[in-house]
């Protein structure tokens, strides 16, 4: 039960310095009698214009992809330097 023993302990020691501080500290200013100012409508305006809309059109059709001969070419047999193969023939 330390840990209760600790939240008590501490709980009661940031109230009593509360009370303390509340005590021994003057009391807070109120506010300077001057004019009210009315802060219920703030409008910002940016002297920098937004970049135009950019509309996606999602409703087209994706084109069919076409492969490149790259890549339906067959690879080169790479043997010598394949791990694997060099596994294999021995």
């Amino acid at each position: 039960m330390p840990i209760v023993r600790y939240v008590v302990f501490a709980s009661s020691f940031v109230a009593a310095l509360l009370f303390l501080l509340d005590r021994s500290l003057p009391p807070s200013v109120a506010r300077a009698a001057g004019p009210d100012i009315d802060r219920t409508t703030i409008r910002i305006r940016s002297t920098r214009a937004l970049p135009e809309k950019i509309i996606f059109d999602t409703s087209a059709l994706i084109a069919a992809t076409v492969s490149t001969p790259l890549f339906t070419a067959d690879s080169p047999d790479h043997g010598e330097s394949n791990a694997l193969a060099l596994l294999e023939r021995r």
